[in-house]
Order: C-alpha cells, then structure tokens, then sequence
C-alpha cells in the first residue's frame, strides 16, 4: 500500500530521473560544452592512408588534417537536424573524445560534428 509520504517519495524520484534524462547532450547527440576544434572539411586525399574527409584551417593545428571519421559520431546541420555526413567545404565544429592517437596527422575519436557553414 502506498502511504502519502510513499507517494511523495516516487514522485520525487521520478522528476529527479526526468530531469536527468534531459542534461547531457543536444537534440541528435551533440554535447552541450564547447566544440574542441573548428574548421573546414576537406575532401580525401591520395596522400594519406585513409578514404575519410578531413579537417582543414583547424583553429587548433594540433587538430590539422585530423580523418573525420563519423561512424559513430552524432553528425547534424546549423539548424540541429540529423544528416548522414558534410560536404567538402563545409565549416564545421567537432567534439572530440576521451583519445587521439598521437600520429601525424593526429587520429581522434570524434563523438559530434555540427555543420555552421
């Protein structure tokens, strides 16, 4: 049997549980800190190993031609809306993981991409 103070406690639970449900992230994944680095995707190169865009004009060199590998990153356009990938050209913003490989060109975990431009 539920008692009045039974009842209060649940309820209060639950809107704790709700509440926390909703911090953590944006509408399709992205966080809600500050992207890690900027800049402008460019097409694969025959230069490097891999078949991925990557990231130029890097407002961090340390990020400059890092692959922009997006399988499991939530990727969206400046409006907030799912898209499969960006376009060579697109100004974007990335949110790195928890590593990066330390190579050249560095190789991150990218967790979000927004496209701003």
């Amino acid at each position: 049997m539920l008692t009045p103070m039974r009842t209060r406690t649940l309820t209060t639970v639950a809107a704790v549980g709700l509440l926390l449900a909703g911090c953590g992230s944006g509408g399709t994944g992205v966080p809600l800190r500050a992207a890690d680095v900027t800049g402008v995707v460019a097409a694969p190169s025959a230069d490097l190993p891999w078949d991925e865009p990557s990231l130029s004009q890097a407002s961090d060199a340390y990020y400059e031609g890092m692959p922009l590998r997006l399988t499991d990153a939530a990727v969206e356009d400046a409006d907030g809306n799912e898209i499969d990938a960006p376009a060579e050209g697109d100004t974007v913003e990335v949110w790195i993981g928890d590593g990066c490989a330390e190579s050249s060109p560095v190789q991150c975990e990218i967790v979000a991409l927004r496209v701003t431009g």
